[in-house]
């Protein structure tokens, strides 16, 4: 096992793109039917309405931007450590080294699995975040799921935790 790379699934990130396409025009619909189409206008709705507009148009663009990306990796692991590209967190944190994993585990948060990377010294890692992120990754580690990846949930589990056991001395 020298080094995986698990690369982003373009089905899976077609159908985001696609769900994208239908939530921006789902809100702009709504919006235009509260400014221009409703008996009275009700600021708030119309306000959250566009807000939820301005919300989607920006996924749509950043989903797009992604789609076209030439890095199509999602999950680097070799001998050197895990890099999990497929949240903004996972970017920012970048490499860890199999050394700095405490442990690796499973769970569930509503109804999507997920893996659980524990840092021993998770200080050294997240200094360039927010507080709150970094609160998070202090109580909760990395989280690794396969919902973008081109692998099923637990083909990756079982390589996370193969890579962990044979590179964690």
């Amino acid at each position: 096992m020298n080094e995986t790379i698990i690369e982003f699934d373009s089905k899976k990130r077609l159908k985001l793109f696609l769900f994208g396409i239908v939530f921006t025009v789902a809100t702009l619909t709504f919006a235009y039917y509260i400014f221009f189409v409703a008996q009275r206008i009700n600021i708030t709705f119309g306000t959250l309405m566009l807000m939820m507009s301005f919300l989607a148009c920006y996924g749509l663009i950043s989903g797009t931007k992604s789609m076209f990306d030439k890095d199509r990796a999602g999950l680097i692991l070799n001998a050197d450590g895990i890099h999990f590209r497929g949240t903004s967190l996972g970017k920012a944190i970048g490499l860890i080294k199999w050394t700095a994993v405490q442990s690796v585990s499973e769970g569930v948060a509503h109804r999507a699995p997920f893996v659980s990377v524990k840092l021993r010294n998770p200080e050294g890692h997240i200094q360039n975040l927010s507080s709150h992120l970094q609160q998070f990754v202090i109580s909760n580690g990395l989280i690794v799921t396969a919902d973008q990846l081109s692998v099923d949930f637990y083909e990756l589990k079982n390589l996370i935790i193969d890579y962990h056991q044979q590179y964690c001395q």
